[in-house]
């Protein structure tokens, strides 16, 4: 059997996954005591917000600055 061939063209205009323009992480959603969780440290609290980063305390883990955009960092 021949392996099937890609599918080959351009997005859609009007598909909504479609980004027209760069948009920069934040931290403006995190404030000082949301609880947040991260994939490698798990759950933390909020201790400081910079425009940069957030600082969490994640327990007996320790502190972490996580960076704007950091992937599987969330607020619950």
């Amino acid at each position: 059997m021949r392996p099937r061939p890609r599918a080959t063209g351009k997005a859609l205009s009007t598909s909504p996954f479609v980004r027209t323009s760069y948009v920069a992480p934040t931290t403006a959603d995190f404030h000082i005591g949301d609880r947040v969780t991260l994939d490698s440290h798990g759950l933390g609290r909020v201790i400081d917000v910079t425009d940069e980063y957030v600082v969490v305390d994640f327990g007996t883990a320790g502190r972490g600055h996580i960076p704007a955009g950091a992937k599987g960092f969330s607020r619950l």
